[in-house]
């Protein structure tokens, strides 16, 4: 996207257009926004992003048409349900696009969890993680009801590979379960509880509060972290409505006195570096114009900063000092997520080295 020594790793997502379910059409997005190796060959996590504005479909869901794959029908996955990963994680995050409240989901999922008679339907209207350890079959899961076709229900998978594959050999797949049927649609179908501690609602930030963004992004934000579910990956929603803010901006506002940032004068701004990798994801919430980013933002890695307008990643390892990162324009509100590669437990953990931002930060 830009030069310098940084500018590498941001790069734009990409539309996963090789694989394609007929099912999607006028419901979900076309196609998902992805990043992994294909966007940057060293991609430490697979994500993939989905925006639903209409009921009854979604991934495995059952169709008339077969699954598309690189554009020929594949009839042998029309009766695939569920699959299993069996050397990675993945966590799926499902949240909404109502920036006057982030914790309305918007509709209604239903996702299920194992195979065969212990296999658990879980049906949820809040903002809601599943972590999906390996070995766990999972899917389908399917959009209910959506409350508003213009603020779409966002899904988004972060599976913990650096080379994420469906192909048989890859991962193992299973029938539907036997207690699928379309007509219990909406309908929870409990089991031995076995899966239940790996759903849950996401929870409003009790560790991070950032004063600077107040009437311009939702605060606190959504967080996943060990008060959620222990998983191994922490990860944080920013949702942005209005620009001229951002993490690390420069404030006329001190951090508030005895929270967890009161070490740091945030007047001045701030970057850092932490001991763990991460993964900035800024993801539009136009669902039918996805690639655009519907405003501008900033990311500074080192004293470069990178300008970006379309659905972007930004790789950051930890040795690399980042932020701030800037909301400069906002035409449709967008989201931020920030996925840190490590134990949620221990995201506190280990060095954080804060300085003030660069020179070279501009508003």
């Amino acid at each position: 996207m830009s030069g310098g020594r940084y500018g590498h790793n941001v790069q734009p997502l990409r539309l996963r257009t090789e694989l394609v379910y007929p099912s999607f059409r006028g419901k979900i997005s076309d196609f998902s926004l992805v990043y992994d190796q294909e966007v940057l060959p060293e991609a430490p996590v697979w994500i993939e992003t989905y925006h639903a504005y209409a009921p009854g479909t979604g991934v495995m869901a059952p169709s008339d048409l077969a699954p598309v794959v690189d554009g020929r029908p594949v009839e042998a996955l029309r009766d695939v349900g569920q699959h299993s990963h069996d050397d990675f994680d993945e966590v799926y995050f499902f949240y909404g696009t109502d920036h006057t409240d982030n914790t309305r989901l918007g509709g209604e999922v239903e996702m299920w969890l194992g195979h065969g008679d212990e296999a658990e339907k879980f049906v949820f209207s809040e903002p809601t993680a599943v972590y999906v350890p390996k070995g766990t079959a999972h899917n389908p899961w399917t959009i209910t009801r959506i409350t508003d076709a213009d603020r779409p229900i966002m899904i988004t998978t972060i599976a913990l590979t650096r080379d994420y594959s469906l192909e048989p050999g890859r991962c193992t797949q299973y029938p539907y379960p036997p207690a699928f049927a379309a007509a219990k649609t909406g309908e929870p179908v409990p089991g031995t509880g076995k899966y239940a501690g790996l759903v849950n609602r996401l929870t409003l930030s009790r560790d991070i509060y950032i004063t600077q963004l107040m009437g311009r992004a939702c605060v606190p934000g959504l967080l996943f972290d060990d008060k959620v579910c222990r998983a191994p990956v922490w990860a944080e929603f920013f949702f942005v409505y209005a620009g001229g803010t951002g993490i690390g901006v420069p404030s006329l506002m001190a951090a508030t006195s005895g929270d967890s940032m009161s070490y740091w004068d945030f007047r001045q701004g701030m970057q850092h570096t932490q001991a763990y990798d991460e993964v900035f994801l800024y993801i539009p919430t136009h669902p039918h114009d996805t690639l655009s980013l519907g405003g501008e933002a900033v990311e500074y890695l080192g004293d470069e900063g990178h300008s970006m307008t379309k659905a972007s990643a930004v790789y950051v390892p930890s040795t690399v000092p980042h932020n701030p990162s800037y909301f400069k324009r906002v035409d449709r509100p967008y989201y931020l997520i920030v996925f840190a590669i490590t134990n949620n437990w221990q995201f506190h953990e280990g060095a954080f080295h804060p300085t003030p931002a660069p020179d070279t930060f501009k508003f």
